[in-house]
């Protein structure tokens, strides 16, 4: 999946808003952070024109995050943003923290864009990316149907309320070209909701349906991440052992300070594996997880172990390495037999580059291309199809297949601990009542919330948000009725940039 900007799992948080600023007239109460900054100066900007932007980039980007990709580039995503949505509108601030502002905007059409500032980690907080949560490539889909928020106050929603509002959210987006792929809501082994849209392969034309497998991104990784619990619960492994135990052909100097808790919650320093350009030479021949780790295994960190956090595939892929090493098993198969099998996931599996393709879905991307991290524009996507398929299989970070159903069950072996015992399921999620994870890169992406009795599960083969749409509408009413608050899930994706096109 090469994207200049690493893969990313969105991790649903709910942020409460701090220090807001004094807003000027019109604007919405910008965080007093350096991001907040970044938000307030690039809405008049952007509006302002090409000249303001270069001024805007030259003024507010990261040093580093310019030589990697400099003002021009990123003049020419804007150009395209403004041609499909004309002039944004500021209205809210969505989520904040000290190296991110996520704002909703109103553009021409009358649809909303939710847009995040990332930025740099370090106190200057230089702007690195901008990403379009809902959109993309603006210039060449249709503008999004705005989707008014559910009600915050009343008596909980009731289940017909939940179905009704979402099939009539997926009917709207999928007629806008907005949303394709398979959605499913459950309720204590009850299906309230179960529809699919779209194609799975436009040529030939084969349409998406329930039992359609969907690349599901980086949402693989909450399976590994039970994998290691299950070692652990078996006594193999304590989360704060150091890799050097496992992994002794791993540089010892960084395998020393590398806990695999620090691997799950993205503190390792461990580099993104798909930013080794060695990956792009010939990615239809990495197969296996030996393959995988070879290309990590010699990166150099890229901080201080414990000292950061910082997403990473890398990390994982490790992760993956330490499961095979401690069971005895090819990971690939651990995950069949341990996770899988017990869950009751028959249709879910790391398919090798051609298998089963008319099972699956391709995913079709309508985003910049880019050549890959580190690589070649030669090797840059030339189709709408995503670069995914040029793998010749996922790793433990992601990459596998899955469909809405088995996702679904999936949710019920957490919540009936057919997984883990109880003291390991919560050292996982903390709530096993309360799971919210995403995972998104060019055409993947993938939701699966559990709330309470309910299940949500939501695949497409569409860029970034076309699932994750959901969550902020149908997922809230979800957790509404359940009872229960917004999830968090550490060591799935706890923070950072979240998944879109950068600008």
């Amino acid at each position: 999946m090469p994207h200049r900007l690493p893969l990313v799992a969105s991790l649903l948080l709910c942020v409460t808003l701090s220090h807001p600023a004094a807003a000027r007239a019109g604007e919405p109460a910008y965080p007093v952070t350096v991001a907040g900054g970044h938000a307030r100066d690039y809405f008049a900007a952007y509006n302002a024109g090409e000249a303001a932007m270069r001024e805007f980039w030259t003024t507010h980007g990261s040093p580093a995050a310019l030589a990697e990709r400099p003002v021009e580039p990123r003049l020419g995503v804007w150009r395209e943003i403004h041609a499909g949505h004309g002039a944004l509108t500021p209205l809210r601030v969505t989520g904040s923290g000290d190296d991110f502002v996520e704002v909703l905007a109103r553009d021409e059409h009358g649809g909303a864009v939710s847009i995040r500032f990332a930025c740099e980690p370090g106190p200057a907080h230089g702007l690195v990316a901008l990403r379009f949560l809902d959109g993309g490539d603006a210039g060449s889909t249709p503008p999004t149907p705005p989707i008014p928020p559910p009600a915050e106050t009343g008596p909980p929603p009731t289940d017909a309320e939940i179905v009704a509002r979402l099939g009539s959210m997926a009917d709207s987006l999928a007629g806008a070209g907005a949303f394709s792929g398979a959605i499913t809501l459950d309720r204590d082994g009850h299906t309230l909701f179960a529809r699919a849209y779209g194609m799975a392969s436009r040529a030939p034309q084969r349409p998406n349906t329930i039992e359609t497998r969907f690349n599901l991104g980086s949402i693989n990784k909450i399976f590994t991440h039970v994998a290691i619990e299950q070692l652990a619960q078996q006594g193999g492994l304590k989360l704060d052992d150091t890799l050097d135990r496992f992994l002794p052909d791993y540089p010892r100097a960084n395998a020393s300070r590398i806990t695999l808790r620090m691997l799950l919650d993205h503190r390792a320093g461990v580099p993104d594996v798909l930013e080794n350009p060695a990956l792009w030479k010939d990615p239809s021949q990495v197969r296996t997880l030996a393959d995988w780790y070879a290309l990590v295994r010699d990166m150099p960190l890229r901080f201080d172990p414990g000292t950061r956090q910082e997403y990473s595939n890398g990390g994982f892929v490790l992760l993956g390495a330490v499961i095979a090493k401690v069971s005895g098993e090819d990971y690939y198969d651990y995950i069949r037999r341990h996770v899988y099998r017990p869950a009751g996931m028959t249709r879910s599996e790391h398919l090798a580059r051609n298998e089963l393709l008319d099972e699956r879905a391709s995913g079709y991307t309508s985003g910049e291309d880019m050549p890959p991290p580190g690589g070649d524009a030669a090797l840059a996507p030339t189709t709408a199809l995503d670069p995914a398929h040029a793998l010749g299989r996922g790793s433990p970070a992601g990459g596998g297949y899955s469909t809405v159903g088995d996702l679904v069950r999936f949710g019920h072996a957490l919540r009936g601990r057919n997984l883990l015992d109880d003291a390991h399921t919560r050292d996982m999620i903390h709530d096993p009542a309360s799971l919210g994870i995403a995972s998104g890169s060019p055409g993947v992406n993938g939701l699966l919330i559990i709330a309470g009795p309910y299940t949500l599960a939501v695949l497409a083969n569409l860029d970034p948000p076309a699932a994750e749409r959901f969550a902020p509408t149908v997922g809230r009413m979800v957790r509404r009725a359940a009872g229960v608050p917004p999830p968090v899930a550490p060591g799935v994706r706890p923070g950072g940039p979240g998944p879109g096109p950068p600008h």
